[in-house]
């Protein structure tokens, strides 16, 4: 069994281990670790994941859009093929994706096809937050309505909310 690092701890991490620990907290971005590392060390916690979330919304729209397109498509293929991440296989089965019926599944399919041909980026969403699949499903039928500018500061905003269950689940809480 994995144990959370105590506030200490992490404050002991040399760059090199903070990199290694952290280096997945922004999806496939390990640059956010190596950023965020410049900071030790850190208050509290929630220092941790203000300056994380801090990192992400200053970046440039290009970067932005790097970081969105680093996800992946939620039930996608890299799910079929089982080459996601760890973090992104706990977070697809906490919200029931590896588990959806083929109809269900296509219907998602089509509306993250739709969504990336729109906006140039995966449909990115909290999905331990959204939780059930039908919360999923009508956030992407919502928000392929939106403006890109709009829809590029709300996926940022929901990788965020994934950064910050994901640190919580290395870190203990203050």
């Amino acid at each position: 069994m994995f144990s959370k690092l105590t506030l200490e701890l992490l404050n002991s991490l040399s760059a090199k281990e903070f990199h290694t620990t952290f280096g997945n907290v922004v999806e496939c971005h390990p640059e956010a670790a190596v950023a965020c590392s410049k900071k030790l060390p850190f208050a509290s916690v929630d220092a941790v994941i203000s300056t994380f979330d801090d990192y992400l919304q200053q970046l440039n729209v290009e970067t932005k859009t790097r970081v969105l397109r680093s996800f992946p498509d939620l039930a996608g293929k890299l799910l079929d093929s089982h080459q996601l991440t760890e973090e992104s296989t706990y977070e697809h089965a906490c919200a029931g994706l590896d588990k959806l019926m083929a109809e269900d599944r296509d219907k998602l399919t089509t509306l993250n096809r739709k969504y990336q041909d729109k906006f140039g980026f995966p449909f990115v969403i909290c999905a331990r937050e959204a939780s059930r699949f039908e919360a999923i499903l009508n956030g992407i039928t919502t928000r392929i309505h939106n403006l890109p500018k709009q829809e590029l500061e709300t996926g940022i905003g929901e990788a965020k909310k994934i950064c910050r269950l994901r640190i919580l689940e290395l870190v203990e809480r203050d």
